[in-house]
């Protein structure tokens, strides 16, 4: 199951979101169990991030992942500020950068990291053609 928790900000259908990020987890072998993804504002993400990860600085995302084995099960906090903000600074469309932090959120639970220079690149390169595969299907 996958759920959305938001205030009418998502510009997709959720049914297509479901079925697009279910895909991806299925081809790099994994299932999901039940994953949540929470839009908030800046000020609660920042409150998550400072009580749960010790981190006094804002973020865009929190990825809380409680998966076992090949079976997804996780919590995600995006800050919609940080989301539109992020869209400016990169000149991309709100849509995308939407698109771009529900796969970043399951590619962490895939297993992949972005700490190293190398890591964020595979990350970008997985986002990338991810977020092609949901716009050749929608």
């Amino acid at each position: 199951m996958i759920r959305f928790t938001h205030k009418n900000f998502l510009m997709f259908q959720e049914a297509d979101l479901a079925h697009w990020l279910k895909t991806i987890a299925l081809r790099e072998g994994y299932t999901v169990d039940e994953l949540e993804y929470n839009f908030v504002d800046a000020d609660t993400l920042f409150t998550l991030n400072k009580e749960y990860l010790n981190h006094d600085t804002d973020t865009d995302i929190i990825t809380f992942d409680y998966s076992e084995s090949k079976s997804i099960k996780a919590e995600v906090y995006i800050s919609c500020d940080a989301l539109r903000n992020n869209a400016r600074i990169h000149s991309q469309t709100v849509e995308s950068e939407c698109l771009r932090l529900l796969t970043h959120a399951l590619l962490h639970c895939l297993g992949y990291n972005d700490k190293t220079t190398d890591e964020k690149d595979r990350m970008r390169s997985k986002e990338e053609s991810y977020m092609n595969l949901f716009h050749v299907k929608h």
